[in-house]
């Protein structure tokens, strides 16, 4: 069977859903093709493993008075209200004990240099890594390296310092207590949304572009992906025709990083009045967590791992992580929690065969890629999500904002 249609649009995560949301508004026809049973690509909730809204992906609203999820939150009249997020002025447990004052005041003043190197790197000359900007012989290197590691999926020795400097701070930070996946799926207009519809192969020409399903053919006018640049870097889908050189080199430049969380859920109030709400222990690069605790005011703590470690325990059973996740909490909480377990969580998103990670991070040298990506193959063919942001990238508002400035390109066409 053949579909005909203006713009089909792959993916139907933040990026699909805005582009189809812009598309409609228009008055265009499209259809959107979601390989996965379910909306919301790498921003969907869990319903049931905790008896609460639980977000397997995307978890933060970025308040920066570009995002179109603060006011559609609103409208929805949904809990947005600020929460504090995993800074690196977090208190520390330094491998088996709390750092005391004079290390805080230290690892403070060592981030604080480093973060302003960052910010300020001259990007006149070629860009260089995160840790060639912010390097440093004080010892406190590692435990900043392991909270931007975890912040961004990739080891700072592999990441652009120019791509990072592009990203702007200083806004608040907020979550939806009903759950993000939530609030993406009650925005979303799903009318033309086909789940379980993988896209197996696509060709394109100066006519248009046919899409095949395994199951029938779409032919358009444009199609816009917003499959993650894991899966459209891979043999996911077919290409037909040869990528461009210059597309192939951008793709290869926004490998993407590994995040992970590991959500516990006990039996009651386990944390106590002198557990805080952010900690991290810091053991070695290899053996480190972040932790949020009393997630959305519940009985959960959230671990937070990144890069080599996030994909060292990928191959490792739950338990190894609850452990590395309870270890640091019966250090911060005195005694242990383990036989007050209800209910377990862990995320895998290297592992994930429809994102193949977390989201997209630029290697040195390669912040010109995200750009690059923008540029339509033959006019027909237009990329667009959070890899795609030039300064909202790894966050659900960019990737919106992205399928946007995809659809608009398509309704031009």
């Amino acid at each position: 069977m053949t579909i005909e249609t203006d713009v089909a649009v792959v993916g139907a995560g933040a990026a699909g859903l805005a582009a189809a949301r812009e598309l409609k508004a228009a008055g265009v026809n499209h259809v959107v093709l979601e390989a996965k049973p379910e909306i919301g690509g790498r921003t969907f909730c869990d319903q049931t493993t905790f008896g609460f809204p639980y977000d397997i992906g995307g978890f933060w609203l970025y308040d920066d008075n570009d995002n179109v999820f603060i006011e559609a939150a609103r409208e929805l009249g949904l809990d947005i209200g600020d929460t504090a997020f995993p800074w690196p002025d977090m208190p520390m447990i330094l491998g088996d004990v709390w750092e005391t004052s004079s290390q805080l005041e230290e690892r403070l003043a060592h981030n604080e240099a480093a973060m302003a190197a960052l910010a300020g790197f001259a990007r006149s000359g070629p860009d260089r890594t995160v840790a060639e900007v912010i390097q440093t012989d004080s010892p406190w290197l590692p435990v900043l390296a392991s909270w931007m590691g975890m912040l961004k999926g990739r080891r700072i020795e592999t990441v652009s310092a120019a791509d990072s400097a592009n990203r702007p701070g200083g806004f608040a930070f907020r979550q939806v207590r009903e759950g993000m996946g939530n609030l993406i799926r009650d925005w979303a207009d799903t009318e033309n949304v086909h789940v379980n519809t993988p896209v197996r192969a696509i060709d394109w020409s100066a006519k248009g572009v046919a899409l095949d399903t395994g199951r029938d053919t779409v032919s358009a006018k444009t199609a816009i992906l917003t499959a993650s640049v894991g899966v459209l870097a891979s043999d996911t889908i077919h290409y037909a025709r040869p990528l461009l050189a210059r597309v192939r080199e951008a793709l290869d430049c926004l490998p993407m990083g590994t995040v992970n969380r590991i959500a516990v859920q006990f039996d009651g109030d386990v944390f106590g009045e002198a557990c805080p709400p952010m900690f991290g222990r810091f053991v070695s690069p290899d053996r480190y967590i972040y932790v949020m605790t009393r997630l959305v005011g519940e009985n959960v703590a959230l671990g937070y791992v990144g890069n080599d470690l996030a994909l060292a325990l990928e191959d490792q059973p739950d338990d190894v992580a609850v452990d590395l996740l309870c270890d640091a909490l019966d250090l911060a909480i005195g005694h242990d929690v383990r036989s007050r377990i209800k209910a377990v969580l862990c995320t895998r998103w290297h592992a994930d065969p429809w994102t193949l990670g977390a989201y997209a991070e630029a290697l040195p040298g390669g912040s010109w890629a995200r750009k690059a990506l923008h540029e339509p193959w033959d006019n027909r063919v237009f990329v667009a999500g959070e890899a795609t942001s030039l300064t909202q990238f790894s966050q659900v508002q960019g990737a919106a904002n992205e399928g946007i400035r995809a659809a608009r390109a398509a309704i031009a066409v």
